[in-house]
């Protein structure tokens, strides 16, 4: 601890600082100095302020001087430092200076143990855990270069990109831990039904440094060879059954935004969590394949959530095979409903429409309506012969005619996942627009900004970042990540004697 002299004199110090408000406001009361100036002179008081009250504390403290030798509960003898040893901070007030001993087993080995650090509870980084909250939260939303320009306008901070990148990166590692560290949220809070959706979405990998040079730059049309890695993302939540008929759900399909309709009440997704993951490494150094990766998760994630219940379990997705391939090879147990993804049904309608009725819109808007309302009545195999009929009888040809047994083979293969009319009987969701909102938020919005790639760590690091950040989970992960970095870092930190206040006020 320092001397009471010099700490009474620090202490004095921020008190004149805090005084300084007072006379902010007497001087604008006097001069009618407008509020927005008063606002701005009394901000940069308080950053004063607080960088003196942090340095006060750290101040009080002392160097840390345990004496020549300490122990450690394990038995472990360890040599203090010869000289105290700084230790960089960066708070949201600016820079802390700290200087403390620091203890080895022997002079230049790896610290053990240092008293100040293990009583304020540094953080690994020279950043604040509160600084780095900051700074994160807004990267979540903002590319790394405009998270450093306004916390430097707010705060006055110069940090680097690299290092906000860094930090990205290392906050991230805590998030398998975080995820199996979860329990199931209380039965009473979910909804009737459970639901599990996944899908995919590119990410633009920039080409690594080593990679051999690109020879040819012919145009190709598609997106370029290597350049957009698969990440592969899923959903779980749980919903109230939410009934309709046929006619209202192609209604609402074909409702003109512009105009006011009575809506009925939809049921809100229950307690959602995402995860996100591409082709990569993780930090123990294995090869994570992203998709079996996400896919275990679901089925761990609906195992915690719906064991003891006898809710329904439903999942929805796009036609691709892979899904479902992948779906059954970790969840062959699960008793579940499948759904082929409404959204992915009327796209290849209106492909349809458009070979069978070129260029006439309100035949073509009439032909979906009429197919679409079949298709939700349960008469899917009706609606396949029907195009198959009308192919024949206008006589496509070549390509148009590929691309209408394309369709009707999409219908076909699908077929028993488009059981509507069920769907609907039951109050179950048929469309994913929650993963389909998922691929938009979490990938779109934040890594596919004009001119943006990604090294694959940095991708992933922002992919499992955005995932808790969305779900509004960011609170519960930073309190979980603090809390195990400090059991790491400070596992005496308990052993400490405790200290008292004892400069006057």
């Amino acid at each position: 601890m320092m001397p009471q002299e010099q700490v009474a004199a620090k202490s004095q110090e921020l008190h004149q600082i805090v005084d300084e408000l007072l006379t902010i406001v007497s001087d604008a009361v006097q001069e009618q100095t407008p509020i927005h100036e008063v606002e701005h002179k009394a901000f940069k008081t308080l950053l004063r302020a607080g960088q003196a009250t942090v340095q006060l504390l750290v101040d009080y403290l002392g160097n840390g001087d345990m004496g020549e030798e300490h122990g450690l509960p394990d038995g472990t003898t360890l040599q203090r430092s010869a000289q105290p040893q700084p230790r960089p901070y960066m708070s949201i007030f600016g820079e802390v200076d700290i200087q403390r001993y620091v203890y080895a087993e022997r002079e230049g080995q790896a610290i053990r143990f240092a008293a100040v650090d293990a009583r304020l509870a540094l953080p690994e980084s020279k950043f604040s855990y509160l600084l780095q909250d900051w700074d994160q939260n807004f990267a979540m939303e903002q590319p790394f270069s405009k998270v450093k320009n306004t916390v430097q306008r707010i705060l006055e901070l110069d940090q680097h990109v690299d290092s906000l990148e860094r930090m990205n990166r290392e906050m991230a590692k805590r998030a398998d831990a975080f995820y199996a560290s979860q329990k199931a949220p209380p039965a009473k809070e979910e909804g009737e039904i459970f639901v599990q959706t996944a899908d995919g979405k590119g990410v633009c990998i920039r080409r690594p440094a080593d990679a051999p040079p690109i020879t040819s730059h012919q145009h190709q049309s598609g997106p370029k060879p290597d350049r957009k890695k698969m990440a592969t993302l899923g959903a779980v939540y749980s919903i109230d059954r939410y009934f309709r008929t046929a006619e209202e759900v192609v209604e609402s399909l074909f409702r003109d935004p512009q105009q006011e309709q009575p809506k009925k009440e939809r049921p809100r997704p229950c307690h959602k969590r995402m995860r996100a993951s591409l082709n990569h490494t993780d930090i123990n150094g294995d090869e994570v394949e992203g998709r079996s990766a996400v896919f275990g998760w679901i089925s761990d994630e609906i195992a915690t959530r719906h064991a003891g219940s006898h809710k329904p379990v439903v999942c929805i997705m796009d036609g691709e095979e892979s899904l479902w391939n992948m779906r059954d090879l970790l969840q062959e147990d699960v008793p579940m409903i499948d759904i082929l993804d409404l959204l992915h049904v009327t796209p290849r309608l209106w492909d349809a429409a458009w070979l069978l009725c070129p260029g006439k819109r309100d035949l073509a808007e009439k032909f979906v309506r009429e197919r679409l309302l079949r298709i939700l009545r349960g008469e899917v195999d009706s609606v396949v012969r029907g195009l198959k009929r009308m192919g024949t009888m206008q006589g496509l040809r070549g390509a148009k005619r590929a691309k209408l047994q394309t369709i009707c083979g999409f219908f076909e293969k699908n077929r028993r996942r488009m059981c509507y009319d069920e769907y609907l009987a039951w109050g179950y969701p048929i469309a994913s627009g929650v993963i389909e909102g998922a691929c938009r938020n979490v990938v779109k919005d934040r890594l596919e900004r004009t001119g943006m790639t990604w090294t694959i760590a940095g991708a992933q690091a922002m992919l499992d970042l955005r995932c808790i950040y969305l779900t509004e989970q960011w609170e519960p992960f930073m309190a979980f990540r603090i809390e195990r970095e400090i059991e790491r870092l400070y596992p005496y930190r308990h052993t400490l004697p405790a200290l008292s206040w004892c400069v006057a006020a």
